[in-house]
């Protein structure tokens, strides 16, 4: 892979994801924003991957012109973990991925596990899916992420909220989005390399990455708090995956001490920026 091309370039997986493939040096499109505002980060990772003379930023309308690329990743990871998100923000997502660009070239779509569940409520958005997958499956690599960890991971996900939560101490319990799984975690550097990889491969069809390790979710959440009662217990019920999606390990899975201490101290080196930069 030379060129790729990445749709949510901003979001939580499509900006770890892009880091890595600079410094694979593969050249970077960032398609930004997916008819949605700045997140409150989006001017720090601007100005970190900027700098790479191999990175450049177009916007929806500038795709429409651009010539093809290698691959093309398209992130609705975070999207689909927003408190906000609607119905007609969803359609907008799902009309790029009909555009020409994603039909005719190899395209991985990443989206939450939540997906993967047979009988997963989102009907509306799920039968959109479905028809898109059916129009380009040729095409198509669609990947389906358990909870993602590490610097960056978005503020409401459970273990980010957990880490700012000033009340914690006071036994006060977190909330947890229905999107958001917990049956398993993986660390966003290992899941970026095993994406890059998996489209380099040139695999096809539906997967599920997963760590391989009981509990991993869970020893996570007793990193951070112990055997405090504001751990949410899984959801209880026995996760059926729809047929037709295969069931990937990663070969390396972080060691969830260090993985969630790269969390924190990156968190708090942007803290610490930022209030450098009301007091100069």
């Amino acid at each position: 892979m030379e060129r790729a091309m990445i749709v949510g370039v901003y979001d939580f997986i499509g900006y770890s994801l892009c880091r890595h493939l600079l410094d694979m040096g593969i050249e970077v499109t960032g398609v930004h924003p997916i008819g949605e505002q700045d997140h409150d980060y989006t001017e720090e990772k601007r100005l970190e991957i900027g700098r790479n003379a191999n990175f450049s930023e177009i916007s929806l309308i500038e795709w429409q012109g651009i010539e093809e690329v290698d691959f093309v990743f398209v992130t609705l990871f975070e999207l689909f973990l927003e408190q906000n998100r609607t119905e007609k923000g969803l359609e907008e997502v799902f009309a790029i991925l009909q555009s020409k660009h994603c039909t005719k070239q190899r395209t991985a779509l990443l989206l939450p596990a939540f997906f993967a569940q047979e009988n997963a409520k989102l009907e509306t958005t799920s039968v959109k899916l479905a028809q898109f997958l059916d129009n380009a499956k040729s095409s198509v690599l669609v990947i389906y992420l358990p909870t993602i960890y590490g610097p960056w991971q978005p503020e409401n996900c459970f273990f980010q909220k957990t880490m700012n939560h000033p009340s914690r101490e006071k036994e006060a319990v977190l909330g947890i989005d229905p999107l958001e799984w917990t049956e398993d975690c993986l660390y966003i550097d290992d899941t970026v390399n095993c994406i890059r990889k998996m489209a380099e491969s040139g695999e096809q069809g539906q997967f599920m990455l997963a760590s391989g390790e009981p509990d991993k979710w869970q020893e996570c959440a007793r990193k951070l708090l112990g055997k405090h009662p504001s751990i949410p217990v899984t959801r209880g019920e026995l996760v059926k995956i729809r047929r037709g999606i295969n069931v990937k390990k990663l070969k390396k899975n972080e060691d969830v001490h260090t993985g969630l201490d790269k969390q924190r101290e990156q968190y708090s080196r942007i803290l610490a920026s930022r209030v450098r930069s009301d007091f100069p």
